[in-house]
């Protein structure tokens, strides 16, 4: 076990119970379940270490219904920004639509954008559904490795890399779940040395 399991476990069930709040309170989890989307990486893994929120739904990737989303979304007055991607044309992500939010949380009414920290990070996936079959049969996986001991280490190399300038573009939370649940991997430099040599 991590010698910091104890702050790093209060510090997941407290952003888990924020992001359930602010959720609820802007009207955005009722959009996001009513459209289809479930929640997805560190949230129902118990592994977040910062306010980011990851949601998918298995689809076709539609444009009319990706803008009635992104419409309802900004309606709430609660998004500084929405960014749309059309994967379809980039190689960093499955076939399909993304939105990438970046929200106020209702109970914080002054933040000031876009460096206070308490600003929310949510991306969102329509995505084929081979490629939620394919994702899913993944977290199954590392769900049944993911016991308690493997979680103090995931979320510790997680707050060591998040500030990283490649964390979020080359290097990837992925990244730390395999190299911890799959290849034993128990510390930030050892994770910062197998990221380094798997890269191409």
């Amino acid at each position: 076990m991590h010698p910091h399991a104890p702050r790093l476990f209060a510090l997941d069930e407290a952003l888990r119970a924020e992001a359930d709040r602010m959720l609820a309170d802007s009207g955005i989890g009722a959009i996001l379940a009513e459209a289809g989307y479930e929640p997805v990486g560190s949230y129902p893994m118990r592994t977040m270490t910062w306010r980011d929120l990851d949601f998918e739904r298995a689809e076709e990737p539609d444009w009319n219904g990706h803008w009635e989303v992104g419409t309802r979304l900004m309606k709430t007055g609660w998004c500084f920004r929405l960014q749309c991607e059309n994967v379809h044309r980039h190689a960093w992500g499955p076939p399909g639509l993304y939105w990438g939010l970046r929200l106020a949380d209702p109970a914080h009414q002054q933040l000031a954008w876009p460096e206070d920290p308490r600003i929310w990070k949510i991306d969102l996936w329509t995505i084929p559904a081979e490629h939620v079959a394919a994702n899913r049969a993944q977290r199954e996986k590392w769900m049944r490795l993911l016991d308690d001991d493997a979680r103090s280490y995931v979320l510790a190399i997680k707050e060591a890399v998040c500030h990283d300038p490649a964390y979020r573009k080359t290097m990837l939370s992925v990244h730390i779940y395999e190299a911890v649940l799959e290849h034993g991997i128990r510390d930030v430099d050892a994770f910062r040395a197998w990221w380094e040599a798997r890269k191409p």
